[in-house]
């Protein structure tokens, strides 16, 4: 087969093309990713399921705000000071525990969320496990009383 210059541009024109086409689906490809948590906030993702299933109220009544890990040191000077005739007041975490708080607004009726002083309902709940999947206790508020901007959609 003899090739004239016209065969060998064309031939090149195609093989360029084709390295550029697999480089910009390579590049394409590689800035694809799946979603993760928040640097640090894994674990407690990972006790999102367990958080769900302390609010005994239907999934759609009520919305996920975010989370946020909190110190075990930290968590016991707030729940004193705040709440100071909480059951949970005199919490001691296990050593070396981290704390994640959930968020949640909706409407919780009394004796409706796990872990929360009985006869308490509200607008908003907190609840408190550890990184390893424990649920540590709860609070049923009017109000969340602080923004957790922590929420994972996934995006």
């Amino acid at each position: 087969m003899i090739m004239t210059s016209r065969s060998v541009a064309s031939s090149a024109r195609r093989t360029i093309i084709a390295i550029v086409l697999a480089g910009c689906l390579g590049t394409g490809l590689s800035s694809c990713h799946h979603p993760s948590p928040p640097v640090g906030l894994g674990p407690c993702y990972e006790s999102l399921p367990l958080a769900q299933g302390a609010l005994d109220v239907p999934k759609a009544s009520y919305v996920f705000h975010g989370v946020e890990l909190v110190s075990p040191k930290d968590l016991i000077e707030l729940v004193k000071h705040r709440f100071p005739h909480n059951p949970s007041a005199d919490f001691n975490p296990p050593p070396g525990a981290k704390v994640c708080a959930f968020a949640f607004t909706g409407t919780f009726p009394a004796d409706q969320v796990a872990g929360a002083p009985s006869g308490v309902s509200g607008k908003a709940a907190i609840v408190l496990t550890t990184t390893d999947r424990k649920l540590l206790f709860s609070f049923v508020l009017a109000k969340l009383p602080v923004n957790f901007s922590r929420p994972f959609t996934g995006a």
